[in-house]
C-alpha cells in the first residue's frame, strides 16, 4: 500500500493513468496473440474440398462446367445423380437463342421427352447471379419445378435472377472452359418446329454424355 502511494507521489495521477492504460493494453494484446495461438495449433477444421467439375461431351465439343455445391446443394446432388446413371445421354439442345441462352436435358433428337423424378426446391435465393456462362436450372411457372433441364446464360440475364419477390432461376455452375462450344451451338440455324418448341436448332446438336471431370 505504501508502495502504491509512493509511486502515486512520485508519478502523479495523470502518468499513473497513462501507465495503468499501457498495462491494460499490452495485457490484452498478449491474451489476444496467445489466444490465436492456441486455437492455430488446436484446430480441427477440415481441409477445403474443391468443388465438383463436370464435362458435357456434345456434337460440337465439349463444355467443362464447375459446380457450386454451397450455393444450390440440393441441385447440384439432383443434377449429379442424373449425370451418374447416364440419363443425359442422348438428349438434345432443344431451345437456342442466340445472345440469350442454350437450353438442354429434357428431349431426344426426336423429341421425345425423357422422364425424369421428382423435382428439386428453387435455391436461387441468395445464391449465384445468372452471368455469362453460369449453369441453371430451367422450371415451369411453380419456381420448385425444377428437374433435369438446364440452360447456359450468353451474357447476365438479370431477370432470372431472384430479387423484389421474384423466385428467379437456380444458377448451379459456371462454365470454365469450352465456351466456344456454348458460342457455336448458340450459332445454329433455328426453326420454328412447333408452338412449343419455336428455337428448335434445323441441325440436331447432342449430348452424348455428362461426367464427372476425374481432376477437380
Amino acid at each position: 500500500m505504501w508502495l502504491f502511494r509512493l509511486t502515486q507521489q512520485r508519478l502523479g495521477p495523470g502518468l499513473l493513468h497513462q501507465r495503468r492504460i499501457y498495462q491494460s493494453l499490452v495485457t490484452c494484446y498478449l491474451l489476444i496473440a496467445c489466444t490465436g495461438l492456441w486455437a492455430e495449433a488446436n484446430s480441427t477444421a477440415p481441409p477445403t474440398t474443391p468443388n465438383p467439375r463436370i464435362i458435357i461431351t456434345t456434337t460440337h465439343g465439349d463444355i467443362e462446367v464447375e459446380l457450386a455445391p454451397e450455393k444450390a446443394p440440393l441441385t447440384v446432388r439432383n443434377f449429379l445423380q442424373y449425370a451418374d446413371r447416364n440419363y443425359y445421354d442422348g438428349t438434345i439442345f432443344h431451345r437456342v437463342i442466340q445472345g440469350f441462352m442454350v437450353q438442354a436435358g429434357g428431349f431426344d433428337r426426336k423429341l421425345n421427352a425423357f422422364e425424369p423424378g421428382q423435382p428439386v426446391k428453387n435455391e436461387s435465393v441468395g445464391g449465384l447471379l445468372n452471368i455469362k456462362g453460369s449453369v441453371a436450372m430451367a422450371r415451369g411457372h411453380d419456381p420448385d419445378s425444377a428437374k433435369t433441364e438446364f440452360f447456359i446464360n450468353l451474357k447476365h440475364n438479370r431477370n432470372f435472377d431472384a430479387k423484389y419477390g421474384n423466385p428467379g432461376y437456380t444458377v448451379f455452375g459456371q462454365v470454365i472452359s469450352g465456351m466456344a462450344v456454348v458460342q457455336s451451338i448458340a450459332s445454329s440455324k433455328v426453326e420454328k418446329y412447333n408452338h412449343q418448341f419455336v428455337h428448335w436448332p434445323i441441325e440436331a446438336i447432342t449430348i452424348t454424355g455428362i461426367r464427372r471431370s476425374p481432376s477437380p
